[in-house]
C-alpha cells in the first residue's frame, strides 16, 4: 500500500525541516516530500493503490524513540505484554522502543535475549531494541558476558533501575563497554541515601510525614560515574535525570569533553512534588511557581493536581518527584542541550499493586500514550518550541545509540508520526491499550494527540477516521512560530 500524507506541519529536525507539504510513502519508505514550493506545481495524477492521508493542521514527524521501556514480558504478563506494550507505544507516536533488562530471566546471556528477540519479532507492532543487563541478574555483583551480549543484538548495557553499588566493577564494565564502543545507561540513587525514602526530601514529604529522598542521593552517584567516565573514556548515558545539581554536573563533564549523554522523562519536566499533596493545597497555590503556569491563560493543558487525593500512589516513582526548582532547572537543561532526550521510563503496574498504602507501592508510570500531550504542555506554556521538543524524541535518542535518526528524507523508512497540537482530550487510563492504567494523569485534561502512526510504511495506529477525508489546499499549521511566521 502507498500513501499521500497532505497538507501536513511537517517537522524534521534531522533533516533541519520545517514547513507544510506532503509526503509520499510506498514500499515502507518515504519516496518523496513536497513542500510549500512544491505544492502549488502540476504533479502526476495518483495510482489507484495510492490511499490520500489529510493531515490537514497536524504536525508530520518522524516516529519517536523511547530510551526507556519496561516490556515486562517474559515473567510478568499480569502487567504488560509485548503485544500490548507496542499497542501503547503505536498510541503515542513511538516507532521504537528500548527494552531495559528487567524481563524475567534478567536478559544477562545470549540465550534471554534471543528469546526476547523472537518474541518481538512475532508480537510487536513497532521496532524493539534490546538493552543488556550489565551484571548478572541485575544484582550489581558479577559482570555479565557484555561482549556475548553485544554480538547477540544489545545496543546498550544498563542494570535496569538500580545503582550499582560497587565503584570498581562500575569502573570494569565501562571499560569494557568502551571497547565495545556501546553505552552504559545508569541510574543513579545513592542505595545508603536512599534507604526507605519514597518521596523528595523537603516541605512536602515532612509535611505528609513521608521519609525523604535527598537530591544529593542522586548528585553523588551523577559525579561518580562521571568520573569514571571520564577515567576510562566510556560513554555514559545517565537515565532519568531529576535534580538542578545532576544538571550541573552534566553540563559541566560535556564542557571538559566527557562522554555523557542524559535523559529525562515527561514527569519530571511536568510534575512537581507537590502533586503528592493533591487536593490539601488549592491548585493556583501549587502551580503558580512554574513559569508561564498562570490561570488566566486557561490553557486545555493546565495540570490540576487537586484531582488526586494526597498520598495517591500513582503519585509515586523512582527518583521521586522533585520540587518546582529541580522542575525548572530539567526544562532548562532540555532546552539548552544539555539533556539529550526525552524518555518515557514506562513501567506499567497491576493496579493491585498499586492500590496500597504509599510506602509500599512500586514506583512507576505507564507513560507511553501521555507523553506527547504531557511535554507538548511546555510548549503550550511558552517554555520550549516544538521544533526542539520533537528533536528531543526522535534526533535525541538516536545520538545517544549512536545512530542515524528517524527523518522524513526520500529513501528514509517511513517510521511517522501525525499528531494534532491543539487536540484537546481527557486521559482515561481505563482506556489505555497498556495494560498498566497506573498515572497520576487520571482525569486530566491535555492537548495534543496522536492520530495516526506508520511503522516502516505500515499503519499501526489510527485514530478514528482520521485523514479518510483528503483535501486539496494547503492550511497553515496552528501553532504559532515555528515556520518562522508564516
Amino acid at each position: 500500500m502507498r500513501y499521500l500524507i497532505k497538507n501536513g506541519t511537517i517537522i524534521d529536525p534531522a533533516n533541519r525541516v520545517a514547513t507544510i507539504g506532503d509526503i509520499l510513502v510506498a514500499n515502507g519508505k518515504v519516496e518523496r516530500l513536497y513542500d510549500l514550493a512544491d505544492l502549488h506545481t502540476d504533479r502526476e495524477p495518483l495510482a489507484p493503490d495510492v490511499e490520500v492521508i489529510n493531515a490537514r493542521g497536524c504536525v508530520v514527524a518522524p516516529g519517536f524513540t523511547d530510551l526507556h521501556t519496561h516490556l515486562r514480558q517474559p515473567g510478568e504478563e499480569h502487567k504488560e505484554t509485548i503485544a500490548s506494550v507496542s499497542a501503547a507505544a503505536a498510541v503515542g507516536g513511538f516507532t521504537t522502543l528500548c527494552a531495559r533488562p528487567t524481563t524475567r530471566p534478567t536478559p544477562d546471556h545470549a540465550a534471554a535475549i534471543r528469546q526476547l528477540r523472537e518474541l518481538a519479532d512475532q508480537y510487536a507492532r513497532v521496532r524493539i531494541d534490546l538493552i543488556g543487563a550489565l551484571t548478572m541478574g541485575n544484582e550489581g555483583q558479577v559482570l555479565s558476558e557484555m561482549r556475548e551480549l553485544a554480538e547477540a543484538g544489545c545496543i546498550a548495557f544498563s542494570d535496569g533501575g538500580r545503582t550499582i553499588a560497587n565503584t570498581a566493577l562500575l569502573r570494569h564494565a565501562l571499560a569494557y563497554a568502551a571497547a565495545l564502543k556501546l553505552p552504559v545507561m545508569v541510574s543513579c540513587q545513592d542505595p545508603y541515601l536512599a534507604t526507605g525514602g519514597v518521596a523528595h526530601e523537603g516541605a512536602v514529604s515532612i509535611r505528609l510525614g513521608l521519609p525523604g529522598i535527598p537530591a544529593a542521593a542522586e548528585e553523588a552517584i551523577v559525579a561518580r560515574d562521571i568520573a569514571l567516565a571520564e577515567a576510562t573514556g566510556a560513554h555514559l548515558h545517565i537515565s532519568r535525570v531529576s535534580t538542578a545539581g545532576s544538571v550541573a554536573l552534566i553540563r559541566a563533564a560535556r564542557a571538559r569533553g566527557v562522554h555523557v549523554t542524559a535523559e529525562v522523562t515527561p514527569h519530571h519536566l511536568t510534575l512537581s512534588d507537590r502533586w503528592l499533596l493533591g487536593w490539601l493545597e488549592e491548585r493556583n497555590e501549587i502551580e503558580t511557581g512554574r513559569p508561564g503556569a498562570h490561570p488566566d491563560l486557561s490553557l486545555p493543558s493546565w495540570l490540576n493536581p487537586a484531582l488526586l487525593p494526597p498520598y495517591d500512589s500513582s503519585t509515586r516513582v523512582d527518583p521521586p518527584l522533585r520540587s518546582i526548582e529541580h522542575v525548572e532547572a530539567l526544562v532548562e537543561g532540555l532546552r539548552d542541550g544539555v539533556i539529550d532526550a526525552i524518555a518515557t521510563d514506562h513501567a506499567p503496574h497491576a493496579l493491585v499493586d498499586r492500590d496500597c498504602e504509599y510506602g509500599i507501592a512500586p514506583p512507576g508510570i505507564s507513560g507511553l500514550e501521555t507523553a506527547l500531550a504531557l511535554t507538548l504542555t511546555l510548549v503550550h506554556r511558552g517554555e520550549m518550541d516544538i521544533v526542539n521538543l520533537i528533536a528531543k524524541l526522535t534526533e535525541g535518542p538516536a545520538q545517544v545509540l549512536n545512530r542515524s535518526p528517524a527523518n522524513l528524507r526520500p529513501g528514509a523508512t517511513a517510521d511517522i508520526v501525525i499528531f494534532d497540537p491543539e487536540r484537546s482530550w481527557v486521559v482515561e487510563p481505563d482506556h489505555f491499550a497498556s495494560r498498566g492504567r497506573n498515572t497520576p494523569l487520571r482525569g486530566q485534561r491535555l492537548k495534543g494527540q496522536v492520530m495516526l502512526t506508520m511503522a516502516a510504511g505500515k499503519i499501526v495506529f489510527r485514530r478514528d477516521n482520521f485523514g479518510r477525508q483528503a483535501q486539496a489546499a494547503p492550511q497553515p499549521s496552528r501553532l504559532e512560530g515555528i515556520l518562522g511566521g508564516e
